[in-house]
């Protein structure tokens, strides 16, 4: 385990989120009622993903519409960028630090700003 991962372990700690799991190579936490999955990479222990996923289906009927809606809040967030998969739509916040006082901030960061970018997908809606 890199140093982020342990650093992340602590603020999760510190936050008192609920840590749902810990496998060695990702965390998952709830967060307003929503399952955050938190990557680092190995390879550059300063860069650090925040993953929502499975917030909305993609089906065959609707897959022009969710594309487009994607890419017009692909537009105006700038911190998130959504993604299709076969049958979901992913969002994902990634990140560089570069102290540990700054990873903190810049995870309360992300997890408003995927909460946002999920409610602002599902008004587009409406």
């Amino acid at each position: 385990m890199n140093n982020s991962y342990q650093l992340i372990k602590k603020i999760i700690a510190d936050r008192k989120y609920r840590l749902v799991k810990d496998d060695g190579e990702f965390l998952t936490i709830k967060y307003q009622m929503n399952s955050i999955h938190i990557y680092t990479n190995s390879e550059d222990e300063h860069f650090v993903s925040l993953v929502l996923t499975d917030f909305a289906s993609v089906t065959e009927e609707n897959y022009l519409h969710v594309l487009a809606t994607c890419h017009k809040l692909n537009a105006q967030i700038k911190q998130v960028k959504l993604y299709t998969s076969t049958d979901i739509i992913i969002a994902a916040c990634e990140f560089y630090y570069l102290k540990e006082e700054d990873l903190d901030f810049q995870i309360q960061q992300a997890l408003s700003a995927l909460i946002a970018a999920k409610v602002n997908y599902r008004n587009s809606d409406r």
